[in-house]
């Protein structure tokens, strides 16, 4: 197998990476921001709820989740770390990253982690971002190979465990103030502007003493050695080269203007809209909870522990919402075990129309008769939810071909809630990084609980249950079915092959 790389390595002339990276300093966050409009709300907010209080905002629209990543971005004035799986080579990836640029400009030192598996920024550019002396830029455990299909196909078959740990984690810290965490990476889909899909998402808006948390947990990731130094990932790259990316990026931007109408709009309200945050959010405590254990009630919990943490106190109602749901070891039977306790067990993930990666769900369908059997009552989101749903996935101009579930978040008896990264699927319980937040909360979790509830309801979900025939059946407002809801015949015949490949483990 080495052999193979190195043929492959010596056919290509590959451009290779230094591993370990070059040795750098350690970078931490900046100490909370002492002057401007995010500043000034925040001391507000402290002004009126004593620590250990935070303050949460939900974000389930698409439209208010990117606008508030802009106005934050606009008003920042010392520091933004941003860490993300996916960011986007697109419209609002694009946009958003332009924003960070000139937020550089005016002094605001940015951090930029984004993971290599899916980032189509070519080096050259990313070494050029760090050339700006306020814009730097590290990538989550990339590849050696640079710049061979070959060459990197090859590179992951021999170093698989290692490459195949991906970083999944969703963060954005903003003058060591304020932050957003939870599901949404960057790009069209997750804001509403892809024609081919869009998400039904959730991020949450943070203010107070968690936040200082979630900085430090930022810090984890930037200075593991796992995080590749942007800056020595080209070592031609010029100023002038970051010259001709941002130029490139605004004519870009330009052909988009149609598409980005929305975001266009003047947000004079923006300041107004932070000022009024501190009367506005939920308040409740926090913990930020990432593969690094930390310390909530006395207990010691890494992120996988808090779906025991959240479902053993519960005493009504537990609901659980993933995007793609494949059990792993023991998770069904600490799921009856709660259900035989007499708390009413909801899961939503989404239909195979609903779904974005047939492949995972191809695998999850074998476990609805289980997941039933638990007690659990079972719904799959639909991929034609009703108009409400619609409307807050979709952004103008744009009404994509239908609607995908992406929320990743976990609700008990109203009070105490999960928000983040976190699937329900051997990926991201054993395999990637994941984070989010604990929040005890109910006026927080409570809201959540009611949004849960809109989406089980008949007009945006299926309900999935063995009739008295012991055969699995589908109902929704649409009515009964006895054939799992998909988009197309073409997509019945993907999950029929995906079916067949022994992937499960690693979706």
């Amino acid at each position: 197998m080495a052999f193979f790389v190195w043929l492959v390595l010596f056919l290509h002339g590959c451009s290779t990476l230094t591993v370990p990276p070059p040795s750098s300093s350690a970078v931490y966050a900046l100490p909370p921001s002492a002057s401007g409009v995010i500043a000034k709300t925040s001391h507000r907010f402290s002004t009126l709820h004593a620590p250990p209080a935070s303050g949460f905002l939900a974000l389930s629209d698409n439209q208010a989740a990117y606008e508030w990543r802009l106005t934050l971005v606009d008003q920042a004035v010392q520091s933004i770390d941003v860490q993300y799986f996916i960011w986007q080579n697109d419209a609002t990836g694009l946009m958003l990253f332009e924003r960070l640029l000139q937020a550089a400009d005016r002094g605001v030192r940015v951090r930029m982690l984004v993971d290599d598996f899916v980032f189509a920024a070519k080096d050259r550019n990313i070494a050029a971002i760090t050339r700006h002396p306020n814009f730097d830029i590290k990538i989550y455990n990339p590849g050696r190979v640079r710049d061979s299909t070959l060459g990197g196909i090859g590179e992951f078959i021999l170093y698989f465990k290692e490459l195949n740990r991906r970083m999944h984690n969703k963060l954005f810290v903003v003058d060591n103030h304020m932050a957003i965490v939870g599901g949404r990476n960057i790009g069209d889909a997750y804001f509403g502007l892809s024609n081919k899909y869009n998400f039904r998402d959730l991020d949450v808006l943070v203010v107070g003493s968690v936040v200082e948390e979630i900085s430090h947990a930022f810090d984890e990731y930037w200075n593991t050695e796992l995080a590749y130094p942007g800056s020595t990932m080209f070592d031609k790259a010029t100023i002038d080269d970051l010259a001709d990316l941002r130029s490139r990026v605004s004519d870009y931007l330009k052909t988009q203007k149609d598409r980005l109408t929305t975001y266009l709009e003047p947000s004079s309200g923006s300041i107004d809209a932070l000022e009024q945050l501190p009367r506005i959010m939920a308040i409740g405590e926090a913990h930020f909870i990432q593969d690094d254990p930390v310390m909530v009630d006395g207990e010691q919990l890494r992120l996988i522990d808090m779906l025991d943490h959240i479902a053993d106190p519960s005493q009504s109602e537990l609901t659980f919402v993933t995007p793609y749901l494949i059990p792993v070891k023991g998770s069904l039977e600490e799921l009856a075990q709660t259900a035989a306790r007499g708390v009413e067990v909801n899961m939503l993930t989404g239909s195979m129309g609903a779904n974005n990666h047939t492949a995972a769900h191809s695998h999850y369908k074998k476990y609805r008769r289980s997941i039933l059997a638990t007690g659990a009552n079972l719904y799959e989101f639909r991929h034609d939810p009703a108009p409400k749903i619609q409307a807050t996935s979709n952004v103008e101009p744009i009404e994509a071909p239908f609607i995908s579930l992406h929320t990743k978040a976990i609700v008990a008896d109203g009070k105490r809630c999960f928000v983040g990264s976190l699937n329900l699927d051997p990926r991201a319980l054993d395999i990637n990084t994941e984070n989010g937040l604990y929040i005890d909360s109910p006026g927080l979790c409570g809201q959540l609980a009611r949004e849960f509830e809109t989406l089980l309801a008949p007009d945006n979900a299926w309900r999935v249950y063995l009739n008295n025939d012991n055969a699995l059946r589908w109902e929704s407002s649409s009515g009964t079915t006895s054939i799992q809801p998909a988009r197309s015949f073409w997509q019945r015949i993907a999950d029929f092959f995906f079916r067949l490949l022994p992937i499960e483990s690693q979706l």
